[in-house]
């Protein structure tokens, strides 16, 4: 999911629809060093928008990302945003 670059899309949407700073992450790790495991979440305005768990970093955070981004265009469509 990486060659989709969701995170840049994410910034891109934003900066286009009210500024950055309403996006905020929180990511970290857990489990044993031979099988971490990373959750990446999103917060747009303080809200919880999006959870995703990954063995890679990069990963949970484009998958939280995407989710976030869709969720942000569709409250767009539906005049929430």
């Amino acid at each position: 999911m990486s060659e989709s670059h969701w995170r840049m899309q994410l910034n891109n949407f934003l900066q286009s629809n009210g500024g950055t700073r309403m996006l905020t992450w929180e990511v970290y790790s857990s489990g044993p060093p031979h099988a971490v495991v990373w959750t990446a979440i999103t917060y747009v305005r303080g809200a919880q928008y999006a959870r995703a768990v990954s063995a890679r970093q990069s990963v949970a955070m484009e998958e939280a990302a995407k989710t976030t981004l869709d969720q942000l265009q569709a409250n767009r469509r539906r005049g929430y945003y």
